[in-house]
């Protein structure tokens, strides 16, 4: 193969890696492959100037944009590119020493860097006229992007305008990076579980997708966040330094990417890389390296930029978290709502500093998809503290005996029969053991039954020692005192704390009820909507169709679900065996005329006094209605201890915003 032969080829897979990446499709090259890949084409050029051309990727930013796409396109008031990205911390030694002789620095003077993280997430452009959001872009070819405004504006933390008095710049573009936390990230998975939503394969995936959904209530479902990192055109104000420009967004309302430091030197750079790379697994988003930018802007403007990134910032990349394995079998798991989903068991593998033995193929729908095989070589990759994944299977090292793998026709666990919802398999047994420990935790934790002294361990070490064989056996375990003194760790003392939880929490009100015995598709709020709307559980237990269909968030998705669920003879029986404990959800009193009627109110923040939950329970009690997010539909706004962005916004808008002590006046003059 000649050089231009290799150079069509070098970049044509790159191209269609880039496609898929931008879509949020999964790619068949891993991030450090595409790496790989991107500095062998650039070499090649560099070698043989004379087949460079201007569409190649080395030339150009981003991806270009679909033809005849779902949304508009516009064009960036300044060019949006792309950062060098560096895997060795001798590129990274070189790049700065490059600065420093276009700048013409001594061997002494200090060249002051700024650090911070670089987010694995889906970039973004804000105009701002005013201080007022005017339109929102997505990075597209760096000249141009798609409008995404509608959908950008449901983001929770993202400002519609300028925080503060002013005055404001007469236009600003804000860059960022839209992303969403690993705790979002894994409650979306959890949710994936009980809807037939899609498929959420990480978090980066999803973002680009969801970006590119066409109904902006289904992109308000999602948790996600816009992080800024830089401006594109400015005018009416200046900025000094990169450090400057943080502080400005922050005071602008804007959440900036954490944490963030000053770098002197190359050696300062070099151990911020590593420090974050160590503690990686501990911050709230996932991140691929970091990003160092000269600090002062007037040297950024001295130092220029080529045709496709800046002279004056670099990303040093972290090592990839990747690994080869082999699948030994492909099994199935059952999870607390009981979906049943496909497991890859492979061969012992050490990744990211421990060793896998087990990957997600996340259901049955996609692993026919990618056709994953008892036999096969595949690489792993693990991101953050979920189960690594299956990126890629090595089809041509396959065997000729190899078939597709194929669904379980009965529970793996106990047996029963499975039902068909969407890309998901279900088992209905409420007492199938493979959910009993999930069902348990879930119905011990704090916004359901709240039950201290039931986390994981504890509820494992019952189901061993099977004083623990359904759920409702958590109500009879006063009996066997004894028993339980007999496991480890289990003294008089923490025995009898416990029984004195669950004796407290046998009398609860009838939305942390419903949440608790895990009704599939329902979960925290729509539990709460139910318990308003019909007030008593035997009220619900009779609705039909129609009259749950009137309950606001209920579709027919739901509402199936929930007639499912009463008319099961078994889940009759476990409801039954609560009440005869003792178990009695409490009536929701519907207080239309009472004193606070007609108020809307949302909590932020941490409270001393009381539980943000027992909170909205008062003002729920007292007429009012309690709702998570900002809106001008919003009258009170309780701002507790380190308020955050819903503080900012509900300013912004004008709310009326209520310290604790306040809080408890309303409480005591109604």
């Amino acid at each position: 193969m000649n050089a231009e032969q290799e150079i069509d080829q070098l970049r044509e897979r790159i191209r269609a890696a880039d496609l898929a990446y931008y879509d949020g499709d999964v790619s068949d090259l891993t991030d450090a492959q595409y790496d790989e890949l991107f500095v062998q084409l650039r070499t090649l050029e560099a070698e043989h100037p004379k087949l460079l051309t201007d569409d190649s990727p080395t030339q150009r930013v981003g991806t270009p944009l679909p033809k005849g796409g779902s949304f508009a396109t516009q064009e960036h008031l300044a060019p949006m590119g792309s950062l060098e990205s560096l895997m060795q911390a001798e590129e990274v030694g070189a790049f700065v020493e490059r600065a420093r002789k276009l700048l013409e620095y001594d061997g002494e003077t200090p060249l002051t860097w700024s650090c911070e993280p670089k987010l694995d997430g889906v970039s973004a452009n804000l105009l701002y006229e005013d201080g007022v959001l005017v339109r929102g872009l997505s990075r597209g070819d760096g000249q141009s992007g798609e409008d995404l405004t509608r959908n950008l504006l449901t983001i929770r933390n993202l400002p519609t305008q300028l925080a503060g008095k002013g005055p404001f710049p007469k236009r600003i573009e804000v860059r960022g990076e839209v992303i969403m936390s690993k705790t979002g990230f894994a409650a979306l998975q959890q949710r994936e579980e009980t809807t037939s939503e899609g498929t959420f394969r990480n978090a980066r995936n999803t973002v680009a997708g969801t970006l590119k959904l066409m109904d902006p209530r289904m992109v308000k479902r999602r948790p996600l966040d816009f992080l800024a990192f830089a401006v594109g055109l400015v005018e009416g104000v200046e900025f000094g330094t990169h450090e400057q420009l943080r502080r400005c967004l922050t005071q602008w309302g804007f959440t900036v990417a954490e944490p963030a430091g000053p770098a002197a030197d190359l050696a300062a750079i070099l151990a911020f890389r590593d420090d974050l790379e160590s503690r990686r697994d501990d911050l709230p988003y996932e991140m691929d390296g970091v990003v160092a930018k000269v600090n002062e802007f007037e040297l950024q403007q001295l130092l220029g930029r080529t045709s496709r990134t800046p002279r004056w910032a670099l990303a040093y990349k972290f090592a990839p978290r990747l690994a080869r394995s082999r699948v030994e079998k492909i099994g199935a798991q059952v999870g607390r709502t009981g979906a049943v989903t496909p497991v890859a068991h492979l061969e012992p593998t050490e990744l990211a500093g421990v060793t896998v033995r087990n990957a997600s193929l996340h259901n049955w729908a996609l692993l026919a998809e990618r056709d994953v095989r008892e036999g096969d070589a595949v690489e792993i990759q693990r991101a953050g503290d979920v189960i690594p994944e299956v990126v890629r299977v090595f089809v041509d090292e396959r065997g000729p005996d190899s078939k597709p793998a194929e669904p379980p026709t009965t529970c793996p666990a106990c047996s029963g029969p499975l039902q068909l919802e969407g890309k998901f398999l279900y088992c209905s047994n409420i007492d199938c053991q493979a959910q009993l420990v999930g069902r348990i935790v879930h119905l011990a934790s704090r916004r359901a039954f709240d039950i201290e002294g039931l986390g994981p361990k504890q509820v494992e070490q019952l189901v061993a020692a099977e004083l623990v064989k359904t759920v409702e056996d958590v109500f009879a375990l006063r009996p066997k005192r004894e028993q339980l003194l007999e496991l480890e760790r289990w003294g008089k003392r923490s025995t009898d704390n416990l029984f004195k939880q669950i004796d407290a929490q046998k009398a609860l009100p009838l939305g942390r009820f419903l949440n608790g015995i895990g009704i599939r598709h329902v979960g925290e709020t729509t539990a709460r909507d139910l318990a308003s709307h019909f007030g008593t559980l035997e009220r619900l237990r009779s609705a039909t169709t129609a009259e749950l269909l009137g309950v606001d968030g209920v579709g027919d998705e739901v509402a199936a679900a929930i007639l499912e669920f009463f008319s099961s003879e078994k889940n009759q029986a476990t409801l039954a065996s609560l009440q005869a404990e003792g178990v009695e959800p409490l009536a929701a009193v519907r207080n239309d005329d009472g004193p606070l009627a007609g108020r809307v109110f949302v909590f932020t923040g941490g409270m001393t006094t009381m539980s943000r939950d027992e909170a909205k329970e008062r003002v729920e009690a007292l007429g009012a209605k309690a709702v998570n997010g900002i809106s001008k539909k919003v009258t009170d706004v309780i701002a507790g201890t380190d308020a955050g962005s819903k503080l900012a916004k509900a300013e912004k808008l004008g709310l009326r915003i209520h310290d604790e002590d306040a809080f408890h006046q309303i409480l005591e003059q109604t």
